[in-house]
């Protein structure tokens, strides 16, 4: 009996301290992010937004890790994502006005949709990843502006 007792005590510790661990490294995995949309000309269709984790996703090579998609019915919206690792990103957005899933542009090559990049960058035309990015660690928000369709 002696010896289950003592072993039993030595563990205890031993049984915490993973635990605590375990807890500690998983926090670094539920970081949050709230994205406010600002400026949104037209109140109408959908935004369609991506997070991207790394230059090549950014640039067609990859998946974006989170998407979303929401109507608009106001002139600014904000989205909350969890349970993103600590780490750095890029977000790409359309504002889709025919709700066609995609941004269309005309003969000129001009967007006909509004569009947006974290860091309000990329006013004419894809910015680099190293432009739009921004870091998470546990929480972070971000402010971006929704630019309206280019026309003459």
């Amino acid at each position: 009996m002696k010896t289950i007792t003592k072993t039993f005590l030595t563990l205890i510790p031993s049984c915490i301290f993973t635990l605590s661990m375990a807890i500690s490294s998983s926090a670094t995995f539920a970081s949050e992010l709230e994205v406010n949309l600002t400026d949104i000309e037209k109140q109408s269709g959908q935004i369609l937004l991506a997070i991207y984790d790394s230059e090549d996703a950014y640039n067609g090579n990859g998946e974006p890790i989170q998407t979303a998609s929401i109507d608009v019915y106001e002139e600014s919206i904000t989205l909350n994502f969890n349970g993103l690792p600590d780490g750095t990103y890029a977000i790409k957005l359309i504002h889709d006005l025919n709700n066609n899933g995609q941004m269309d542009i005309n003969a000129m090559g001009l967007p006909q949709d509004g569009y947006g990049f974290s860091n309000n960058v990329g006013k004419y035309g894809l910015p680099p990843f190293n432009a739009a990015k921004f870091d998470v660690i546990d929480t972070a928000t971000i402010k971006m502006v929704v630019r309206p369709p280019v026309s003459f």
